[in-house]
């Protein structure tokens, strides 16, 4: 089995951990092909990262524009070829570049015959719009790809198996948080999730002119439930997402309606047998509180060794939830955390393995065996 991956924005926020994430999953599962990257401009952390890219995985690097080609080749980096060329020599397409910005990547993806993976952040609806102003041939089956539910491969990597899509769109980092709860939720009676997530301005290396005491409010719900909401059908979501000005992680204040009588301890083992979550106790056996996000992220990142550096891919869940009976239903309040740049790469790797038949009953633990992804409750009960 061979498949070229190609990235573009390959130094963005997920794909430099995305890049390395599909490295390990090909060598697990004994995938052959390269890994190709499309650069622009030459810029400081661009040239960090290929070189980084270079030296653990040996990434082929193709220029957008070639003016450029020779500022990189002075860099002392070898470029292979050019924009036409970069779609060419791959066979399926990561793209992660700022929303808007997708239209003419997944237009020469599809027409270089590529399958098209997307990030949770882009808007099909506005890309097929464009691609058909353009003239795109758009078939009846690609036009039905554009309008399917988001991918999360946890839940639905058997359909998309079958449906064989060439334009795949993964769920955001909040969607999958969202989603691998209602996993966990569903065989407890889920009925509904609804709240609020605390959310950043920006990513870290972005500038952000913003009030240190300044909350945005979210106006209305936000994508997140609307999207978890194409994958769980029979779950009602009502999710706002409010901005501010720095948080790591992403902290979701959600409510889980159950119909029935549900404790605590319920959802807290379903969670924790659920692939990709782990359960954070409040206060553990020595005493010692884990109340502050921050702290609950650095104490559970520095056991692990991940691929490029210590990653939280999985979804992180407070024990302190709270039950709240309401006639014949039972709402749990939790908190669950979610690392923005990482949480949704396990997902992103599944869509490229999903591209090239990877048969549905070994991809999960493949991924989880190859990223050390865990699921338990910490730090004693995880496991892959």
């Amino acid at each position: 089995m061979k498949s070229n991956a190609g990235f573009v924005g390959f130094d963005g926020t997920e794909n430099k951990r995305t890049v390395l994430a599909v490295d390990a999953v090909k060598k697990a599962a004994g995938i052959g092909g390269d890994l190709n990257v499309l650069l622009r401009q030459p810029h400081g952390r661009a040239k960090s990262i290929l070189s980084k890219f270079i030296r653990i995985c040996d990434v082929k690097a193709y220029v957008s524009d070639d003016a450029d080609g020779a500022k990189w080749e002075k860099a002392g980096f070898s470029v292979q070829g050019g924009y036409d060329d970069f779609f060419e020599d791959s066979d399926f397409i990561m793209v992660g570049t700022p929303g808007d910005q997708e239209t003419p990547y997944v237009e020469a993806g599809l027409a270089a015959g590529c399958t098209v993976s997307l990030m949770g952040g882009a808007d099909r609806k506005d890309i097929l719009t464009a691609l058909q102003e353009k003239g795109f041939e758009i078939s009846d089956g690609l036009e039905a790809d554009f309008k399917r539910e988001f991918f999360f491969g946890l839940e639905n990597y058997e359909a998309f198996s079958k449906a064989k899509p060439k334009v795949i769109q993964c769920t955001s980092c909040n969607t999958t948080g969202i989603c691998r709860a209602s996993l966990a939720a569903r065989p407890l009676g889920l009925k509904m999730i609804l709240g609020n997530i605390d959310r950043r301005h920006g990513d870290p290396h972005t500038v952000v002119r913003a009030s240190p005491s300044a909350v945005s409010i979210g106006k209305g719900v936000g994508h997140q439930g609307t999207d978890a909401g194409t994958v769980f059908e029979e779950v009602t979501y009502s999710i706002r997402a409010s901005k501010i000005p720095t948080t790591v992680p992403h902290t979701s204040f959600l409510e889980f309606v159950f119909d029935g009588d549900v404790t605590p301890a319920d959802f807290v083992q379903s969670l924790a047998e659920t692939r990709e979550v782990v359960v954070m106790p409040y206060k553990d056996e020595g005493g010692k509180k884990h109340e502050w996000t921050s702290e609950i992220v650095e104490a559970f990142l520095s056991g692990f060794e991940r691929p490029i550096s210590p990653e939280i891919f999985e979804l992180l869940v407070s024990d302190t939830i709270i039950p709240v009976k309401l006639g014949d239903y039972t709402i749990l309040q939790t908190v669950m955390m979610v690392e923005q740049m990482s949480i949704a790469v396990p997902n992103h790797v599944e869509s490229y393995l999903l591209s090239v038949g990877y048969p549905a009953e070994k991809v999960h633990g493949t991924v989880d065996e190859a990223l050390s992804c865990v699921h338990g409750v910490w730090p004693d009960s995880l496991s892959t």
